[in-house]
């Protein structure tokens, strides 16, 4: 893994005249559009041409991909994927932005920019079905989002094949935990079931402006077996089951697995039959949310499933 410090400057993103990752452009563009960046909303914007570098390296990208990017902001990155993907589909909240980003890379032909909340929006709608080739995300995801985002987009969009994302570094730790640890958490379960999760560089909170409380890292997230065509809802029922039995653990995670997940109404067992399941599986039943992996939730529902 390497280490990011916050060098700032360098590299020669489109904008008018200076570069999108140097802070003094930055301000003057934030500021010509009377924009006050938000802590809520996340906008700090990355000012190191070295991360960018990074991101795009993590990124295999090629001029096959299509790639979505949540949160574009100014355009330092989405410059980057322009020039290198087949197609960007670039989202952004805040109407103000979206109108800079247009001024400053609405030229570019292979340049979708969309004005929408990611949390809420339909990624199949881009498409008539699912896409063609391959898709990925690359993205400075804003902190609050993050983790619901990938959490929910690796559930709904089989096809999207990687994730190379730039999050709160507290985040990567929950990522990328292994079990029985602090950071071990229901997030972490249903990614690693998913997919395989890599942390890529840890970044220092100076290569952003405005300057964030914490610092960040770069996270390469590829998915198991991608592609496919998902059901109705984007899942079957031992998917689903799986998702509400490991939310239902870790909610009360402390307790004895036994009684955390026979909580959940989902699951049509009681404590007796859960600790039952866990002993058939070799499984200690007096196990912790945090003890299984992965591959022991999975085996878990399916044992209720064949017991109950």
């Amino acid at each position: 893994m390497v280490e990011v410090s916050g060098s700032r400057g360098g590299g020669e993103a489109l904008d008018r005249g200076g570069s999108l990752t140097s802070p003094r452009v930055v301000r003057e563009l934030l500021d010509s559009a009377g924009i006050h960046p938000s802590r809520g909303m996340g906008q700090n914007f990355l000012v190191d041409a070295n991360v960018l570098d990074i991101i795009e390296k993590a990124a295999g990208l090629s001029g096959a991909d299509t790639v979505v990017e949540v949160g574009a902001g100014l355009g330092a990155l989405t410059g980057r994927l322009v020039e290198r993907c087949r197609e960007v589909f670039a989202l952004e909240s805040d109407a103000r932005l979206l109108r800079l980003l247009g001024e400053l890379l609405g030229a570019s032909g292979n340049l979708r920019m969309i004005e929408a909340d990611a949390v809420r929006f339909d990624l199949e709608g881009l498409w008539n079905g699912p896409p063609g080739g391959t898709v990925k995300m690359v993205s400075n995801l804003p902190y609050q989002i993050a983790a619901t985002l990938i959490v929910d987009w690796l559930i709904l969009y089989p096809w999207l094949a990687e994730y190379t994302v730039m999050i709160q570094r507290e985040v990567a730790d929950r990522m990328t935990a292994a079990p029985g640890g602090k950071d071990y958490s229901a997030a972490t379960v249903k990614i690693q079931h998913r997919a395989s999760a890599t942390r890529v560089a840890r970044v220092s909170r100076n290569c952003f402006y405005p300057r964030p409380g914490v610092d960040s890292a770069i996270v390469h997230i590829v998915r198991h077996n991608a592609g496919g065509v998902r059901d109705a809802d984007g899942r079957d029922g031992d998917e689903r089951l799986f998702d509400l039995a490991v939310t239902a653990a870790f909610q009360q995670r402390r307790k004895k697995l036994a009684n955390s997940v026979s909580s959940c109404p989902a699951v049509s067992a009681g404590p007796r039959e859960v600790a039952g399941a866990l002993a058939n599986l070799g499984i200690d039943p007096g196990s912790r949310a945090a003890d299984l992996s992965p591959a022991d939730y999975v085996a878990l529902v399916a044992e209720l499933g064949r017991v109950t």
